[in-house]
């Protein structure tokens, strides 16, 4: 079932994105799956290191299954991250924003598991991955 979806996001995209489509070939799509695999690598590795301190049976930490594929509909690719909810992922949102019994506090949230997907420093350390794989397919055709 859903799991997250990764776009991309960074400050330069419609200027690199315009010089690849000037350059023609496959370059553009090259550079996009290349940008979406690697900031999805980085996701699922710091999702990895959070939920690793809540492993009971490891079904959890299971299904957050790596290794994506970019998505393509039309002129627009995404990429899923995150934990597979029907495969075993559904406690990852329990810990992520914690539960309550009777109104009381049950489970408190994981900051950590929650930052590590919508997190601004994970955000921020995603838009320099994909700025860079955008930069060395650049630095390819250039030469």
């Amino acid at each position: 079932m859903a799991k997250n979806k990764l776009s991309l996001d960074f400050p330069m995209y419609d200027h690199l994105k315009k010089q690849l489509e000037k350059a023609g070939g496959n370059l553009l799509k090259t550079a996009v799956d290349k940008a979406l695999t690697e900031s999805a690598r980085y996701t699922d590795e710091e999702l990895e290191k959070a939920i690793a301190p809540h492993r009971k049976s490891g079904r959890t930490e299971k299904s957050l299954e790596g290794e994506s594929r970019p998505e393509w509909s039309g002129t627009n690719a995404s990429i899923d991250v995150g934990f597979d909810i029907s495969n075993g992922g559904l406690p990852s949102i329990f810990l992520m924003y914690g539960t309550k019994v009777h109104g009381q506090p049950h489970v408190e949230p994981d900051r950590k598991l929650y930052n590590a997907v919508y997190g601004t420093k994970v955000k921020k350390e995603i838009q320099k991955i994909q700025e860079e794989a955008f930069f060395s397919i650049v630095r390819e055709v250039i030469r």
